[in-house]
């Protein structure tokens, strides 16, 4: 029995090292010399579509209606808002709309990037910079989506 939950322990430690180190300590975005860049890059079969400086996918939340955060508390956990900091501004890429970038105030403190009026989440399940894992994910309350620097949500 104490084999069993010694083993049990090992195992939970392990999976949230994992976790850490593939998951929850990747740095998704920063900001660079007080700016926020929202890029665009290819994301597999999606084709182009709005990423962090760091090539990480960006999401719309179809609940935030545009122009309001939905995704608090657990869901903000597991979809991080591109959020800025005190004295930080938001800045377009190569090929992304300056004229479609803003920022909406988040409900925990702070202001969330938005894109075309929507605000823009990273997702934990997008272990590297590319991938799309949370594409058509229904989670927390409704579907989450990519978006091209057209400003188009990109559906299933």
């Amino acid at each position: 029995m104490l084999f069993g939950v010694a083993a049990l322990v090992a195992c939970a430690a392990g999976c949230a090292a994992y976790l850490d180190v593939h998951y929850f300590g990747v740095i998704r975005y920063s900001a660079e010399q007080g700016r926020v860049t929202v890029e665009r890059a290819e994301l597999g079969g999606l084709g182009t579509a709005l990423v962090t400086n760091k090539g990480f996918a960006l999401y719309v939340f179809p609940p935030d209606a545009a122009h309001h955060v939905t995704c608090t508390g657990d869901c903000a956990s597991a979809w991080p808002a591109l959020t800025l900091h005190a004295g930080e501004t938001v800045a377009a890429g190569t090929g992304v709309r300056a004229d479609l970038l803003g920022t909406v105030l988040d409900p925990g403190g702070g202001r969330v990037v938005t894109y075309h009026g929507w605000p823009l989440y990273t997702y934990l399940g997008d272990a590297s910079p590319g991938h799309a894992a949370g594409q058509g994910k229904d989670d927390d309350g409704g579907y989450w989506y990519v978006m091209r620097p057209s400003g188009q949500i990109v559906g299933n």
